[in-house]
């Protein structure tokens, strides 16, 4: 799940507040609060609440318990960051405690189920956490793939960690091998976007895995592992991050190099479309959402708050600096969505980012496309609304465009909370036209 800029809510506040700093009111939401079903309201923050209910719908899959999330939940301050990684971090270690103790006995099982919920839990604290300079952000990172691997193994998932090489180091990587598959099977490329990281979307690999369909899920350039082991930012060019991966696919036993499938989820969804683009090996696109302009998404919200403001960006680009720093602020969410994608981008000014999120539109390239694409939508999408319709517009070759609605519990960005939905109906489509 990576939101855009304000996705599932931000609010505004008022003084001069650092990042991390707590609040002392609410922070409301840029929609009005409404009595939808998925409008939370746990912790006071709008985004915060988004991802709350991101991590909450994992216990479908046995990555979360609804009273651990609620429970966490509970003790986070809206807008500080800090009281979020701590809380979760929290949780993450008293759960990673009750594995160990499992383990220690010989149950082996419940020891499983342990790790993989911890897992999660120390992937939540990295979500909405930027403080680059604290060196629990790396110990953390390094506890969620140690817990995740050890749950794998206890549980009986066939999952090998990788590193794959790419331009003078690796990106983290695990192959999921399914035990269904025939002797030449599909393979999933499967990668996440903003902040999700893919091994927390195991409603793709496990529902892969049990019809058939191996998983080579992978950490690319600003992403998840990559980004906060190895400092490794987001590119334009995604097809770099992706062709590496390929190779690997292909050396793979088990794997059939005509069935390679990409699949990209939230600014994944901008970033594998623009991969099949330019890497011919990708048999089958899957956008969820799909994206034709993230720059367009990106910028349409801070249209919405700063009308104008873009025309200072080549004009006068002090001034748009000054216009955005204003608004982070006083408005904790757009100051952690500012320190994010510095991060993430490898950034030091608005003006600056911004130039380099002007290269991440598949506007020119669309007409590149000739895999079939699959795109998946959700009616309620709020990281980039009206994407979707746009890329299939735009596409010239086969494609479909899967939409998840309000009757069916289902409209949210990337089906949060809807997942074992959206497991039957992605797979149910693969089986028919893969």
């Amino acid at each position: 799940m990576g939101a855009g800029l304000f996705a599932g809510g931000a609010a505004a506040a008022l003084g001069l507040r650092s990042a991390l700093a707590p609040v002392s009111k609410d922070v409301q939401g840029i929609n009005p609060r409404s009595d939808a079903w998925y409008d939370i309201r746990l912790t006071g923050d709008g985004l915060m609440d988004n991802q709350v209910l991101w991590f909450l719908s994992h216990a479908t899959h046995g990555q979360s318990d609804v009273g651990d999330v609620l429970e966490t939940a509970s003790r986070i301050q809206p807008g500080d960051e800090r009281s979020w990684f701590e809380a979760w971090t929290q949780t993450a270690r008293r759960v990673h405690g009750h594995a160990q103790n499992a383990e220690s006995k010989g149950h082996r099982l419940s020891a499983g189920q342990a790790y993989a919920r911890a897992a999660n839990y120390y992937r939540a604290a990295t979500m909405h956490y930027t403080d680059l300079e604290d060196p629990r952000t790396l110990e953390v990172t390094r506890q969620a793939a140690t817990t995740f691997e050890k749950s794998n193994g206890l549980l009986g998932y066939d999952v090998q960690p990788l590193a794959i090489p790419y331009e003078g180091t690796t990106l983290a990587a695990y192959f999921v091998r399914s035990p269904h598959a025939k002797p030449s099977a599909p393979v999933i490329l499967l990668h996440q976007g903003l902040h999700a990281w893919p091994e927390e979307t195991k409603w793709v690999w496990e529902g892969a895995a049990r019809r058939g369909y191996h998983v080579l899920m992978f950490h690319g350039p600003g992403q998840g592992r990559s980004l906060r082991e190895h400092r490794l930012s987001f590119r334009p060019d995604w097809e770099k991050a992706v062709s590496p991966v390929v190779d690997a696919a292909e050396r793979i036993s088990g794997v059939d190099p005509r069935r390679i499938l990409l699949m990209g989820l939230s600014f994944g969804g901008a970033l594998a479309p623009r991969a099949a683009a330019f890497e011919p090996r990708i048999a089958l696109c899957i956008a969820n959402p799909g994206v034709l302009s993230w720059w367009e998404s990106t910028s349409s919200h801070f249209n919405r708050f700063l009308p104008g403001s873009l025309a200072l960006l080549k004009s006068h680009p002090e001034q748009f600096d000054q216009a955005i720093t204003a608004l982070a602020d006083r408005w904790p969410t757009a100051q952690y969505w500012l320190r994010d994608v510095y991060w993430k981008h490898g950034a030091r000014s608005p003006s600056e980012l911004f130039r380099k999120l002007e290269e991440f539109t598949n506007e020119a390239i669309v007409d590149r496309i000739r895999c079939p694409v699959l795109i998946m939508e959700g009616e309620a999408e709020d990281a980039s609304p009206g994407q979707s319709q746009k890329l299939y517009d735009a596409l010239r070759g086969p494609k479909h465009l899967m939409m998840f609605t309000h009757e069916e519990a289902a409209p949210l960005h990337c089906q949060a909370a809807s997942t074992a939905l959206a497991e039957a109906r992605l797979f149910d489509w693969l089986d028919e036209n893969v």
